[in-house]
């Protein structure tokens, strides 16, 4: 079976189109975070009640990485195993971390764009036939587009399954 995880960005202050999160497969077919299937993708906001569209973008990233807080994986079954995915600050193979203080110069490939209203949040659930497969050595990043008028209280998850 394969396994489930969530990686999480709570309550923390971001920059202007700042990556909220981002999940680096293998390197290579050598364990089971080769190929990574993502399954949902949500973003919110607590730090405001005022009303603000922003932009999301899904996709892929390139080479020159940020600086991100290093963020566990969280594993959905309660005897399950850990994530071979870890937690890191540079975006190193098998790794994933969450709100980027420096955003590196690498190229953003969109594959989903959306707007959204800060008071409702955004919610991506693709359905089978949508969900996208990473595979080995490939990034995928959650990305604010915009200037949030209330930088702080956001919070962002990105759900996934290794099946590689």
């Amino acid at each position: 079976m394969a396994s489930t995880y969530t990686v999480a960005m709570e309550n923390l202050t971001v920059v202007a189109d700042a990556t909220l999160v981002i999940i680096r497969a293998a390197a290579a077919v050598t364990s089971r975070a080769s190929t990574l299937e993502i399954l949902r993708v949500e973003v919110s906001q607590q730090g405001s009640s005022t009303s603000q569209q922003l932009g999301v973008i899904l996709g892929l990233k390139a080479s020159a990485f940020g600086t991100y807080v290093s963020s566990t994986p969280r594993k959905h079954y309660a005897n399950g195993v850990i994530s071979a995915i870890t937690g890191s600050t540079t975006n190193a193979a098998s790794t994933c971390g969450v709100n980027a203080s420096a955003e590196g110069a690498g190229t953003v490939t969109a594959l989903f764009s959306a707007g959204f209203n800060t008071l409702n949040g955004f919610l991506w659930v693709p359905t089978p036939e949508e969900r996208v497969i990473i595979p080995p050595d490939i990034s995928w990043i959650v990305k604010l587009r915009g200037t949030p008028t209330t930088l702080t209280g956001w919070n962002a998850s990105l759900t996934f399954r290794e099946v590689g």
